[in-house]
């Protein structure tokens, strides 16, 4: 029970963390089976910038600021998406001349956490009107609004 609770308000897997792990991996193999024939390239060097790149790829993992997290993923997404050409639909995220969406906008998008007294974070079923919600940890019942 004390690994879910560690892992409870952390960010977890997404495919940018899959992207840049299978990047790495294969950067990693690259250079142990060809670049370290190139006389003047540091394979030590490349293989320590790989795995600092790995370290803060497993840190975006635990992080507990998941609305950048969301954000970082699905600018990469968007990115992937009109990388391959699977456009299709507009999406409903705006993008700036810049290429990445604004923070402020990804936080508007997101429903607004319901917490019980106790402190535990509950999970709110989608739709509109007043759902009944049980609290896992406390069993006190609360009624909350959807919009």
């Amino acid at each position: 029970m004390k690994r879910l609770k560690f892992m409870k308000d952390r960010y977890g897997f997404d495919m940018l963390f899959l992207a840049i792990t299978a990047l790495c991996l294969l950067i990693a193999l690259l250079t142990r089976t060809v670049l370290w024939r190139i006389p003047h390239l540091s394979t030590s060097g490349i293989l320590g910038v790989t795995g600092l790149t790995m370290l803060i790829n497993v840190s975006r993992v635990f992080s507990k600021d998941i609305t950048r997290r969301e954000a970082e993923n699905i600018r990469f997404t968007l990115f992937i998406n009109k990388l391959i050409g699977k456009g299709g639909k507009k999406s409903s995220y705006i993008t700036n001349n810049k290429g990445y969406t604004p923070l402020s906008q990804l936080k508007s998008a997101r429903p607004k956490a319901v917490y019980c007294e106790c402190g535990c974070k509950l999970d709110v079923p989608q739709g509109s009107g007043i759902k009944i919600v049980v609290c896992p940890v406390c069993g006190k019942r609360s009624s909350v609004k959807n919009r």
